[in-house]
């Protein structure tokens, strides 16, 4: 057991050093486009422009091509909802961005 969450922990913290915290926000609005096949996410704070190869700060996105796109989804989906903040993360280097916006790539929600 102990051994289950030292493996889980370390996970958690190398992807949290693979991808920037991007910062603490409250979910405005989500737009699921099938157009483009992404889901904008905005925020009542500005998105801090932590993928500076990433143009847009308008909002957040995610790709529903995504492995983790439902959970993702479902996280934002539910702090939204609950009027609570989520953490959000986003992937970091060139060829990250989706529609020039920052992708979502790790989010935390603290529920109390």
């Amino acid at each position: 057991m102990n051994k289950l969450l030292l493996l889980a922990l370390t996970l958690m913290t190398s992807l949290s050093f693979a991808n920037p915290l991007a910062g603490t926000y409250t979910v405005k609005s989500l737009r699921v486009s099938d157009a483009t096949g992404y889901t904008y996410v905005y925020t009542t704070t500005p998105v801090q422009h932590k993928n500076t190869s990433c143009t847009e700060t308008d909002s957040f996105a995610i790709s529903r091509d995504a492995k983790s796109y439902d959970h993702i989804y479902s996280s934002l989906l539910a702090a939204g909802a609950a009027g609570k903040q989520v953490q959000i993360w986003v992937a970091y280097g060139n060829g990250e961005c989706l529609n020039n916006r920052q992708r979502i790539a790790l989010t935390e929600i603290k529920f109390n």
